[in-house]
């Protein structure tokens, strides 16, 4: 009976099943090896080096990564490698073994570039933003996605100098104003707009500046429309709105007062809860008063709300806060906080907690809070024999 043939050679470059581990322990260090014999000499003739790549891109897929990283920082800066291995360095899975490439080789494709800028991670993004030169579009994509440690690097270069919509980039990104603010402000990268929309986070120095570029965005609207400069009179939802806060604070109900906050101020939920941070009460008097609460119901909030961690000379602090700031510049802060709020939204840079209750739910939850104007709560209420508690005045 004739037996079927078996074929035990393979195509080259591959090794047969039963030899994989004794060729890859034979393999080892072959490639290393043949490295270091070349990058001693800084010329070869073409016949050399078509050998060579033949040989490294064979073998640096099952390189260990130890051996590719020391192949990776010889020839990352040699002259005679072609893109195409530059580019596999550099798109290597080992961090370790992409970063010499990536901070040295001067040919990579701005594609490749960019991608990493983007995805990251930030180790990577160090070694580009190290390059000897960039692109402003590679510039611009740091700018969106890399963290603080890497902006400086950027920043701290002198053949760096950010366009304004870079800096517009960075001055909506919280992470990086609460880390690098008064770095961006000494270098004037941030902008009146971005100082307003990240007061929240912007440390202590640059919160006056802020407050500062909003009063005079407040002059520059009352002088275009005249008769615009009276202070709002708050209509009965608004007074309603108001006695309900007060309410909440009082009850200590964190959660149905920053319900409210989020209803009367038009703000992200996120933007509200923060608020509501002891190392935030600045911003809730801030916020209280664009809703035009009065001073004595701001004192009520606060001492309600921070009395057991802030100190009294805080507090008298901020009331001289409430009492100096002008109605206008509040509502520019808080209008500034809301565009960035919808911005995060848009972008996924500050992802709100998951909402898992179905949209009826949440409606009717809404509607359960004192002050929600609503037609149908009051019916709601009036047919559950006053079940919910009521505004005073409804």
């Amino acid at each position: 009976m004739r037996q079927s043939q078996s074929f035990n050679r393979c195509v080259p470059g591959s090794v047969p099943p039963q030899k994989n581990a004794a060729s890859r322990s034979s393999d080892r260090g072959i490639l290393l090896a043949a490295t270091e014999l070349f990058v001693e000499r800084s010329r070869h003739d073409a016949e050399e080096t078509k050998i060579f790549l033949e040989l490294a891109r064979n073998l640096l897929p099952s390189t260990v990564p130890e051996d590719r990283r020391r192949i990776a920082n010889l020839l990352a800066a040699h002259p005679e490698m072609p893109d195409d291995f530059l580019e596999l360095l550099a798109s290597d899975e080992d961090e370790l073994t992409a970063y010499p490439a990536l901070r040295c080789s001067p040919r990579l494709s701005v594609d490749l570039l960019l991608r990493v800028a983007r995805s990251g991670p930030d180790s990577l993004r160090k070694a580009i933003a190290n390059r000897p030169s960039l692109r402003e579009s590679v510039i611009s994509a740091l700018c969106q996605h890399a963290g603080a440690n890497v902006i400086s690097i950027l920043l701290d270069r002198d053949d760096v100098t950010l366009t304004q919509a870079q800096q517009t980039k960075l001055s909506c990104r919280s992470d990086i104003v609460a880390t690098l603010g008064l770095v961006l402000a000494g270098q004037d990268a941030l902008n009146p707009d971005g100082l307003m929309a990240q007061y929240l986070h912007l440390p202590a120095p640059l919160k006056a500046k802020a407050i500062a570029a909003a009063e005079m965005t407040s002059l520059l609207r009352q002088a275009q429309t005249p008769g615009g400069t009276a202070e709002h009179r708050p209509d009965s939802a608004h007074l309603r709105l108001q006695s309900a806060l007060v309410e909440e604070a009082v009850a200590q109900n964190r959660t149905h007062f920053a319900d409210l906050l989020a209803q009367g101020l038009g703000l992200p939920q996120s933007s509200c809860d923060l608020l509501l941070q002891a190392d935030q009460s600045d911003g809730l008097t801030i916020a209280l008063k664009a809703l035009g609460m009065s001073a004595s119901q701001t004192t009520t909030i606060l001492i309600r709300l921070f009395g057991d961690s802030i100190p009294l000379n805080s507090l008298r602090n901020l009331l001289r806060l409430h009492g100096t700031l002008s109605f206008g510049s509040a509502n520019v802060l808080v209008g500034q906080w809301m565009l960035q709020g919808q911005a995060d939204q848009t972008t996924g840079a500050h992802k709100p907690a998951p909402q898992h209750a179905p949209q009826f739910q949440e409606r009717r939850r809404r509607e359960d809070m004192p002050g929600f104007p609503s037609e149908d709560r009051s019916a709601r209420q009036g047919a559950s024999h006053g079940q919910g508690r009521r505004v005073s005045g409804e």
